[in-house]
């Protein structure tokens, strides 16, 4: 490598920063309107979907070919880190069905964020 970061690396590196920044703005949200903590599991699930499906899209986006594979690939990624960072804070909350649940939402915004990069790709 010259040095560089691969696109993929910098993309999810945008990815994560974007969920943090979607994290707060939702807590600030939650916390001064009248909006049930109770939808909390539920938001975190839609953040984790737009910020997958943007990495996806971006990727595929960048190179114009392999829409699937690249944005599953970003899909993975994401979720490899989710686990790990779940493992490291709270690894209580790892069960086998939200296990599957977080790899099928993170393959599907992934795999589908990338079909819709190549449809916006230049070449």
């Amino acid at each position: 490598m010259s040095g560089k970061a691969s696109v993929e690396l910098k993309v999810i590196g945008k990815a994560l920063v974007w969920s943090v920044f979607l994290c707060v703005v939702i807590a600030i949200v939650v916390y001064f309107t009248g909006i049930k903590e109770t939808l909390l599991p539920t938001l975190g699930k839609m953040i984790i979907i737009l910020t997958v499906f943007g990495a996806g899209c971006s990727v595929s986006r960048h190179y114009g070919s392999k829409g699937l594979v690249r944005g599953m690939t970003m899909g993975i990624a994401f979720f490899i880190l989710m686990v790990i960072a779940t493992i490291g804070f709270q690894p209580e909350l790892i069960s086998f069905k939200s296990f599957l649940s977080m790899l099928a939402i993170t393959l599907t915004a992934g795999g589908l964020g990338g079909i819709l990069g190549i449809g916006l790709s230049e070449g």
